[in-house]
C-alpha cells in the first residue's frame, strides 16, 4: 500500500453539501493510500486556532483522525487562506503541517509540493498582504478575541471571499512556474506539484513534470502516486450517496 494522493483547494464553508462527499472520499483513501497530502485551502477560510473553528471544520478534522487510524498518513500544505495550522494541528489530524512547501516521495519520484500562491515574484501587493495577515501583531490580536469573536471573524471574511474561486487566476504565471519547476529539478525533484489555480495541469518543464491540482469542487479530481512513481489525475465517483 504505498499510493501518495493529492488534493487541493476544496474550500468548504459550514453546512456545505460537498463537505459529507469530500469525507466519504478521505474514508475511500483506506486500503489503498498510504499518504494523503492536502495542498492548502480546505476550507474557505480557515482561522485554525481551536477555539475559532466551526462545527462543521472540527467533524472533518475528526473523520481524518479516524481515516488516519486506516492507515492513511496526513500532510497538509498551507493555502492563502489558511492561517495559523501548523502551529495548531501539527501532530493531530496531520502528520506534518507545512507554513510553505514539503517533499514528498513515491518509488523513485521525489516531489516538491507547495500551494502555489507564492510562485508569481512580481505579485508585490498579494506577497505583502501575506506577509502581513500572518505577522506577529495579528497573531497578537487574534490571541486577544474570544471564540465567538473569532467566528465572526471567520464569518465575514467566508462571505467576502465566497465565490471569488471563480474569477481565480485566469492566467498562470507560466514563467514563474517553469522557474520553480527547473529549480526543483537541479535540486534533487523529478517534479513539483501545486494548488491554488484551480486548473489541471500536467507540464514537462525539462527533465521536470509540473503538476496543478483543479480545485475539488469542479470535478472530484486529485492525484494518485503508484510505487511506480507515475502520476496520474483521477475522478472520485462514488457508486452510492
Amino acid at each position: 500500500m504505498t499510493d501518495l494522493v493529492f488534493v487541493a483547494d476544496a474550500h468548504l464553508v459550514e453546512g456545505d453539501e460537498e463537505a459529507p462527499v469530500f469525507m466519504r472520499f478521505l474514508r475511500s483513501l483506506v486500503g489503498n493510500t498510504s499518504r494523503c497530502i492536502i495542498v492548502g485551502d480546505l476550507f474557505n477560510v480557515w482561522i485554525a486556532r481551536r477555539r475559532f473553528m466551526s462545527p462543521g471544520q472540527m467533524l472533518l478534522l475528526q473523520v481524518m483522525r479516524e481515516v488516519a487510524t486506516g492507515g492513511v498518513r496526513f500532510a497538509y500544505v498551507e493555502g492563502n487562506r489558511d492561517y495559523f495550522v501548523a502551529e495548531n494541528w501539527s501532530g493531530d489530524a496531520f502528520a506534518e503541517v507545512a507554513s510553505g512547501s514539503m517533499t514528498a516521495t513515491a518509488g523513485p519520484t521525489r516531489l516538491l509540493v507547495t500551494h502555489g500562491d507564492q510562485v508569481n515574484k512580481a505579485d508585490i501587493p498579494y506577497r505583502f498582504w501575506r506577509a502581513l495577515s500572518r505577522s506577529l501583531p495579528v497573531r497578537v490580536l487574534l490571541s486577544l478575541l474570544s471564540g465567538s469573536a473569532g467566528r465572526r471573524l471567520a464569518d465575514s471574511l467566508e462571505r467576502r471571499l465566497q465565490g471569488t474561486n471563480r474569477r481565480h487566476k485566469a492566467n498562470l504565471p507560466l514563467a514563474h512556474l517553469d522557474a520553480l519547476t527547473r529549480q526543483a529539478v537541479a535540486d534533487g525533484c523529478q517534479g513539483v506539484v501545486l494548488g491554488h489555480f484551480h486548473t489541471e495541469v500536467q507540464r514537462q518543464v525539462g527533465a521536470g513534470t509540473l503538476w496543478i491540482l483543479p480545485d475539488w469542487r469542479s470535478g472530484r479530481r486529485y492525484l494518485r502516486f503508484g510505487k511506480d512513481g507515475r502520476g496520474r489525475f483521477v475522478s472520485y465517483d462514488e457508486v452510492s450517496p
